[in-house]
């Protein structure tokens, strides 16, 4: 209760690994209001809200690091901003299918500030709308600045926010293209119906698959944003600073480093509540329990109820702790 000399701009980091999914929620309004230009929104979106956050993240790190050379700062934001893709997209999609579009923007929103703050160590301006056209073309939304910036003359700078009903087709479309700028499915250009289809395939086999073992998607999730975003980190490097990407690339295997404690821990909680379903059902049918369907059907029904009940405590668990470190955190 003794925060009242907090500076509040050191108050933010250590709440950021929440940040990223609250603004998601306040973004999806203004993309369910003008779907057909959800990458501009959001870049507009990230840059207006993390652009400011961008500037004072990286001028903690340098105070906190004043002999750390501009690849050493480079690779820490590198490795934080994957970080923050993987706990605000892959753990929030894990348990929780339906918040599905929350879990991809907070992973584009952090992935976005982490470019930021790469633009802010090459000399840029984070809060400069020509970030927002950089953002479109390292998102590969656009093949060049110009022509990003052609499109944003007709994108609204706050469109008013919708109530998300939006036709199912037209909501599935978004979520789809939001996985393609992640990279979870191919690109995101004009395709034949064929392409279409086969780059879907993936992210609708993690979807059925997440119904059933809604814990799936985070070590999925994790795996392919942690290999994007530090694509994503070193293409940014590369595009504001020509020639440093190749320091970055030898480190790139060390990134981002976890420790070894928290990653063993964390591997182990999700393989034993992998594990507990596939557990259950065993048990179920070794007991001869007989539920709907014979021996098949009973271990379906239980295989998939443990499953959502396993994801449920493991939700409700993750947000009362969030909740709590907020509290402590938030300034009187």
């Amino acid at each position: 209760m003794n925060g009242g000399g907090r500076n509040p701009g050191e108050s933010r980091p250590a709440r950021t690994a929440g940040s990223a999914t609250v603004e998601a929620q306040a973004l999806l309004p203004m993309i369910w209001a003008d779907p057909q230009h959800m990458p501009e929104q959001l870049a507009f979106f990230a840059v207006r809200r993390f652009g400011p956050r961008a500037a004072a993240s990286v001028a903690r790190r340098k105070r906190n690091k004043p002999a750390a050379g501009d690849d050493e700062l480079r690779r820490e934001a590198i490795a934080h901003g994957t970080h923050m893709a993987i706990a605000d997209g892959a753990v929030l999609g894990g348990p929780f299918i339906v918040l599905m579009p929350v879990s991809f923007v907070a992973a584009l929103l952090s992935q976005a500030r982490m470019v930021l703050e790469l633009a802010v160590l090459a000399g840029e301006d984070p809060r400069s709308e020509r970030r927002v056209a950089d953002l479109l073309v390292l998102q590969d939304v656009y093949p060049s600045t110009e022509a990003a910036a052609e499109a944003l003359r007709e994108a609204k700078r706050r469109p008013p926010g919708g109530r998300g009903r939006i036709p199912r087709r037209t909501r599935w479309s978004l979520i789809v293209r939001m996985a393609a700028i992640l990279g979870l499915v191919g690109g995101g250009g004009k395709q034949s119906t064929f392409r279409r289809v086969v780059s879907t395939t993936p992210i609708v086999a993690l979807f059925l698959v997440g119904m059933v073992l809604p814990l799936i998607w985070v070590p999925a999730l994790a795996v392919i944003y942690r290999k994007n975003t530090l694509r994503l980190g070193a293409k940014a490097v590369q595009y504001y600073t020509p020639g440093a990407a190749g320091e970055l690339l030898r480190h790139r295997k060390r990134l981002p480093h976890m420790p070894s404690t928290a990653g063993v821990a964390a591997v182990l909680r999700v393989f034993a509540l992998a594990v507990v379903p596939f557990a259950a059902a065993g048990a179920a049918a070794w007991a001869g329990l007989r539920l709907a369907g014979g021996f098949w059907g009973t271990c379906l029904i239980v295989l998939v109820a443990v499953s959502l009940l396993a994801a449920c405590l493991w939700f409700v668990r993750r947000r009362s702790r969030r909740s709590v470190d907020d509290e402590g955190r938030s300034p009187p």
